[in-house]
Protein backbone atom coordinates (compact mmCIF):
# COMPACT_ATOMS: atom_id res chain seq x y z
CA UNK A 1 0.00 0.00 0.00
CA UNK A 2 3.02 2.35 0.15
CA UNK A 3 3.65 1.90 -3.28
CA UNK A 4 0.39 3.28 -3.50
CA UNK A 5 0.90 6.15 -1.41
CA UNK A 6 4.12 7.23 -3.03
CA UNK A 7 2.75 7.22 -6.35
CA UNK A 8 -0.35 9.34 -5.28
CA UNK A 9 2.43 11.68 -3.87
CA UNK A 10 4.30 11.98 -6.78
CA UNK A 11 0.93 12.33 -9.40
CA UNK A 12 -0.41 14.56 -7.08
CA UNK A 13 2.50 16.83 -5.56
CA UNK A 14 6.16 16.61 -7.05
CA UNK A 15 4.87 16.42 -11.00
CA UNK A 16 2.67 19.13 -10.70
CA UNK A 17 5.55 20.96 -8.92
CA UNK A 18 8.32 20.43 -11.76
CA UNK A 19 5.93 21.46 -14.18
CA UNK A 20 5.33 24.79 -12.70
CA UNK A 21 9.11 25.49 -12.00
CA UNK A 22 10.07 23.64 -15.48
CA UNK A 23 7.24 25.00 -17.71
CA UNK A 24 6.54 28.12 -16.16
CA UNK A 25 9.19 29.40 -13.50
CA UNK A 26 7.08 29.67 -10.78
CA UNK A 27 6.47 27.95 -7.51
CA UNK A 28 3.59 26.25 -5.81
CA UNK A 29 3.14 29.44 -3.72
CA UNK A 30 3.19 31.31 -6.64
CA UNK A 31 0.77 29.20 -7.96
CA UNK A 32 -1.25 29.52 -4.81
CA UNK A 33 -0.81 33.51 -4.79
CA UNK A 34 -2.49 33.60 -8.62
CA UNK A 35 -5.36 31.21 -7.77
CA UNK A 36 -6.44 32.89 -5.08
CA UNK A 37 -6.16 36.51 -6.03
CA UNK A 38 -7.68 35.29 -9.05
CA UNK A 39 -10.41 34.39 -6.92
CA UNK A 40 -10.62 38.03 -5.40
CA UNK A 41 -13.53 40.32 -6.37
CA UNK A 42 -11.06 43.50 -5.73
CA UNK A 43 -7.40 43.84 -5.27
CA UNK A 44 -6.38 41.82 -1.92
CA UNK A 45 -4.71 43.38 1.26
CA UNK A 46 -1.21 41.32 1.48
CA UNK A 47 -1.82 40.43 4.94
CA UNK A 48 -5.20 39.20 4.38
CA UNK A 49 -3.58 37.01 1.30
CA UNK A 50 -0.63 35.61 4.17
CA UNK A 51 -3.29 34.53 6.32
CA UNK A 52 -5.47 32.93 3.67
CA UNK A 53 -2.17 30.77 2.22
CA UNK A 54 -0.86 30.37 5.43
CA UNK A 55 3.06 30.92 3.96
CA UNK A 56 5.88 31.81 6.19
CA UNK A 57 5.64 35.81 5.29
CA UNK A 58 9.58 35.20 3.87
CA UNK A 59 8.10 33.39 1.02
CA UNK A 60 5.05 35.14 0.01
CA UNK A 61 7.07 38.43 -0.26
CA UNK A 62 9.28 36.09 -2.38
CA UNK A 63 6.64 35.20 -5.07
CA UNK A 64 4.73 38.97 -4.67
CA UNK A 65 8.21 40.46 -5.92
CA UNK A 66 8.66 37.49 -8.90
CA UNK A 67 5.23 37.47 -10.22
CA UNK A 68 5.25 41.91 -10.27
CA UNK A 69 8.22 41.80 -11.76
CA UNK A 70 7.02 39.88 -14.56
CA UNK A 71 3.86 42.13 -14.60
CA UNK A 72 1.35 39.19 -13.57
CA UNK A 73 0.27 41.00 -10.17
CA UNK A 74 0.31 44.63 -9.34
CA UNK A 75 1.27 45.76 -5.85
CA UNK A 76 -0.45 49.37 -4.77
CA UNK A 77 0.21 50.94 -1.18
CA UNK A 78 2.31 50.91 1.54
CA UNK A 79 3.23 49.19 4.71
CA UNK A 80 -0.20 47.43 6.04
CA UNK A 81 -2.26 48.50 3.35
CA UNK A 82 -0.48 46.58 0.43
CA UNK A 83 -2.85 45.41 -2.05
CA UNK A 84 -2.53 42.89 -4.33
CA UNK A 85 -4.56 42.45 -7.92
CA UNK A 86 -3.76 40.26 -10.70
CA UNK A 87 -2.99 41.77 -13.94
CA UNK A 88 -4.57 40.93 -17.48
CA UNK A 89 -1.35 39.50 -18.34
CA UNK A 90 -1.46 37.57 -14.86
CA UNK A 91 -5.39 36.07 -15.72
CA UNK A 92 -3.44 34.63 -18.95
CA UNK A 93 -0.46 33.27 -17.68
CA UNK A 94 -2.89 31.69 -14.73
CA UNK A 95 -4.72 30.06 -17.26
CA UNK A 96 -1.37 28.65 -19.11
CA UNK A 97 -0.29 27.40 -15.68
CA UNK A 98 -3.68 25.34 -15.18
CA UNK A 99 -3.36 23.82 -18.62
CA UNK A 100 0.10 22.57 -17.71
CA UNK A 101 -1.39 21.29 -14.68
CA UNK A 102 -4.19 19.34 -15.74
CA UNK A 103 -1.86 17.95 -18.46
CA UNK A 104 1.07 17.36 -15.82
CA UNK A 105 -1.88 15.32 -13.35
CA UNK A 106 -4.08 14.09 -16.04
CA UNK A 107 -0.95 12.48 -18.40
CA UNK A 108 -0.90 8.20 -18.62
CA UNK A 109 -4.41 8.60 -16.11
CA UNK A 110 -5.82 4.96 -17.13
CA UNK A 111 -1.97 3.54 -16.42
CA UNK A 112 -1.75 5.14 -13.01
CA UNK A 113 -5.03 5.00 -11.68
CA UNK A 114 -6.30 3.43 -8.45
CA UNK A 115 -8.13 0.09 -8.47
CA UNK A 116 -11.63 0.68 -6.47
CA UNK A 117 -9.50 -1.93 -3.38
CA UNK A 118 -6.90 0.29 -3.61
CA UNK A 119 -8.55 3.66 -3.21
CA UNK A 120 -10.13 2.69 -0.40
CA UNK A 121 -6.74 1.55 1.21
CA UNK A 122 -5.34 4.62 0.85
CA UNK A 123 -8.33 6.71 1.72
CA UNK A 124 -8.19 4.80 5.20
CA UNK A 125 -4.32 4.97 5.51
CA UNK A 126 -4.97 9.10 4.90
CA UNK A 127 -7.72 9.54 7.35
CA UNK A 128 -5.34 7.93 10.08
CA UNK A 129 -2.45 9.98 9.04
CA UNK A 130 -5.29 12.84 9.56
CA UNK A 131 -5.78 12.10 12.98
Amino acid sequence: MWETLIAAVQRWTVQPADALRNNHGITVYDYRLLRLLARAPRPMRKAITNTALDLPPRSLDHSVTRLADRGYLTVTGRGNEKRLALTDLGIAFLEAVIDTLRTATADSLPANALSPRDRTVLVTLLNRLRR
